[in-house]
């Protein structure tokens, strides 16, 4: 955080430095307007590539697969669509996500959920996935 921070201040002032060495050399004439411009712009759209790439990157945080085991779902009488659900569980995702991801409604989510939690005996999310890695369902 500390090595970032410093980074982007020095960055910022190094920005400003030359943005200050171009405004001398517009006033003293030596560059004209239309170069003085194209230099700014040029820096503007440097900072904003980089900041795209900075935000938007989807690889950040990655993506948590767990190995599944069909065969210990059936035994407590799993679908293959609760086996499905509990494995996007795991991975952390919210009810949304699990919905986008599977193509399904919301409120087919968290059906499978509460069919999970009756299966599972378990009353909240934690104790869902910590039963499923106990009778080895998800790991």
């Amino acid at each position: 955080m500390k090595k970032s921070a410093i980074l982007i201040g020095l960055s910022i002032g190094l920005l400003l430095s030359f943005l200050n060495a171009l405004d001398y050399f517009h006033l003293v004439r030596v560059l004209s307007f239309e170069y003085y411009a194209a230099a700014i712009g040029l820096c503007f759209m440097a900072l904003g590539i980089w900041a795209g790439f900075k935000l938007a990157n989807p690889n950040k945080m990655p993506q948590i697969t767990s190995e599944v085991s069909v065969e210990n779902g059936k035994k407590i009488n799993l679908s293959e669509r609760e086996i499905e659900v509990l494995v996007e569980l795991n991975n952390g995702l919210s009810n949304q996500e699990i919905a986008d991801k599977l193509f399904v409604s919301l409120n087919t989510v968290k059906t499978h959920i509460s069919n999970l939690y009756l299966k599972l005996h378990a009353k909240r999310r934690t104790q869902a996935l910590a039963k499923a890695k106990l009778l080895k369902i998800v790991e």
